[in-house]
């Protein structure tokens, strides 16, 4: 299947469609994916996969500001949903006018780190992803457990998958390694929600399997 580039004020977007498929995969991933791995997903579950690379990861995909982690990193921005528009009125039309859909496809929002904390944020806010999945979402975040428990989840009808390395609730830094806690209140609450969550802990630290995770992740929501 053939791969091809779109490029958005310095983002990278690769994308491979399915002819057949109405179904899309949108993964924000913070380093280069292997093309040929996309080509094999798209094929081997029958759909389109969007890959987006390049944006400003510590800014663009974070709720709000926020004092930087570890101590003395830089603030985070918190353009999250700056980014989010531009996700919905630029990229995936953009994408999505190359697939000549008779209808609204069945969108599913993969993300990874900071990239999994802006999946769940954006999920009670709209409609334009069917399904998410978090891998090792940064759910240390200032205030985020709090404010996802304010928010309702009840009208969600698609599937939540989640995973954490075994390794990441150990770190060193204190704030890092609440995220098993932080994980485990919030995958209860959607829970509560009655939202299809699938929650696996895996071995490993925070970026450690990533290409195994990533087909972890698909086949639980596409297999």
């Amino acid at each position: 299947m053939k791969i091809e580039k779109m490029t958005f004020d310095g983002m990278d977007c690769l994308y491979c469609l399915h002819p057949q498929a109405c179904k899309m995969a949108y993964i924000i991933y913070p380093m280069p994916v292997n093309q040929e791995w996309i080509a094999e997903l798209a094929a081997e579950y029958g759909i389109s996969i969007v890959v987006l690379t390049g944006m400003e990861w510590d800014d663009d995909l974070t709720p709000w500001k926020a004092p930087g982690v570890p101590d003395g990193s830089p603030d985070f921005k918190g353009r999250g949903a700056e980014f989010l528009t531009a996700l919905s009125t630029v990229v995936m039309p953009a994408v999505e006018s190359k697939c000549g859909f008779s209808q609204v496809p069945e969108r599913t929002l993969f993300g990874v780190s900071l990239s999994g904390l802006f999946a769940l944020w954006q999920w009670p806010q709209c409609d334009l992803f069917h399904n998410i999945a978090t891998l090792s979402g940064s759910f240390w975040y200032a205030d985020f457990v709090k404010w996802i428990l304010g928010q309702s989840f009840s009208g969600k009808t698609g599937r939540c998958f989640m995973l954490l390395g075994d390794a990441e609730p150990h770190s060193k830094n204190a704030c890092f390694a609440s995220v098993g806690t932080c994980t485990e209140e919030i995958v209860g609450y959607l829970r509560r929600q009655g939202v299809a969550v699938t929650y696996n802990i895996v071995k490993g630290n925070h970026y450690q399997y990533s290409a195994e995770r990533l087909k972890m992740a698909i086949a639980d929501i596409y297999g």
